[in-house]
């Protein structure tokens, strides 16, 4: 088991530009900006993983069963919770390619390498970071 964080890693990227800010509060997302998981007892992790049950989506405690809710993650995350969720379709390659070239202004080759790379329509963190970190110095 490893408890993944990415708060700190985003840190890295320092503050975002007005322009990136503003899309983030226009679709309400502003809180996750400084959400990060800092735990300082991996035991207490360690024991949530042992007791979740995938089937059922729930932790089976000795207390009886506990159920994690829409409310629960609006409350803890700080997010509106105001219309049904979106289910995301699997991005072709192509098309994952095409986008990175798009919105990031990649060439094709690089957007390729990195997609070959990771084996999927994904990137990496530290790939957009680097191209951010690029993007800033130009």
């Amino acid at each position: 088991m490893k408890l993944v964080s990415h708060g700190r890693k985003v840190e890295k990227f320092g503050r975002p530009t007005p322009e990136i800010e503003g899309l983030v509060t226009a679709i309400g997302l502003t809180p996750l900006i400084g959400c990060l998981v800092v735990t300082g007892d991996p035991g207490v992790i360690s024991a949530f993983v042992e007791s979740w049950h995938k089937e059922t989506s729930t932790f089976h405690l000795p207390v009886g069963e506990l159920t994690i809710t829409l409310d629960d993650v609006a409350s803890l995350l700080h997010l509106s919770i105001t219309s049904a969720f979106h289910s995301f379709e699997p991005l072709p390659m192509n098309e994952a390619v095409m986008l990175l070239m798009e919105l990031l202004e990649v060439s094709g080759e690089e957007a390729r390498a990195e997609t070959v790379w990771v084996h999927g329509a994904y990137v990496r963190l530290s790939w957009l970071r680097d191209i951010y970190q690029r993007r800033c110095e130009a």
